[in-house]
């Protein structure tokens, strides 16, 4: 049974890119050092031509933030969200 594959481009704190790749339902895998957000896409397009040939559909994590995300914004917005304990 094909699994889904979901992915997100991540600006690093360091100026680079990070993609994060979801496979459902449980495996998570990071590839970082990318110089910019195209060296990040093209990567992401190697990705969905291996997957597609498994079967496997790739797709945007978080659709309606096509560009990359704000590492740091992202971890800190994680801090702040309220937990099921408060």
């Amino acid at each position: 049974m094909a699994r889904s594959v979901t992915y997100q481009i991540f600006d690093m704190p360091d100026g680079r890119f990070s993609v994060t790749v979801t496979i459902e339902p449980n495996k998570t895998m990071v590839r970082a050092g990318f110089a910019t957000q195209a060296e990040a896409g093209a990567w992401v397009e190697g990705l969905r031509d291996i997957m597609a040939a498994l079967g496997a559909p790739v797709s945007l994590a978080f659709p309606e933030y096509p560009g990359s995300l704000p590492l740091n914004e992202v971890l800190a917005f994680i801090r702040k969200a309220p937990t099921d304990a408060d």
